[in-house]
């Protein structure tokens, strides 16, 4: 097997937006900013792509050929580009999957992104904890000095 892992650092731009992930061309999950994905997938090539119906700017499509025993690391950059014209245009929304060294990878993991997701490539997905939920213990009054 060859271990994937997916990231997107907390960053503002398109914060809001959790763009799907098609790998050979079929969805498998949202990337969720601040979290990493864990993929566990048989050695061979592989096309990881964000949202193909979309207009997305960057480098939405990445093809790796996979080998066994190895490790790599796929970062998800988000941009968010506004065009300064006369006339209202709508925002330009970029994500680009990057194809990021160990090494930086890793500082960039531990820095942003606590929470595991395991990839559904491996029948694995973690869900989150449905015991949260409102309680006045976590809120307090802002007037009250």
């Amino acid at each position: 097997m060859a271990t994937v892992y997916i990231y997107r650092p907390s960053a503002m731009a398109n914060a809001i937006y959790s763009p799907e992930l098609y790998i050979n061309g079929e969805l498998n999950f949202n990337l969720k900013i601040g979290e990493k994905y864990i993929l566990n997938l048989l050695p061979e090539e592989y096309t990881f792509e964000i949202e193909p119906d979309k207009k997305y700017s960057g480098t939405t499509r990445l093809t790796l050929s996979l080998k066994a025993n190895n490790l790599y690391y796929l970062r998800l950059d988000a941009s968010l580009k506004i065009k300064n014209s006369l006339a209202y245009e709508n925002y330009q929304r970029g994500f680009s999957l990057i194809n990021i060294d160990d090494a930086q990878a890793i500082k960039e993991i531990t820095k942003c992104c606590t929470q595991v997701n395991k990839g559904i490539a491996d029948n694995n997905k973690s869900e989150k904890s449905s015991n949260e939920g409102f309680s006045t213990d976590k809120t307090h009054n802002p007037f009250a000095h």
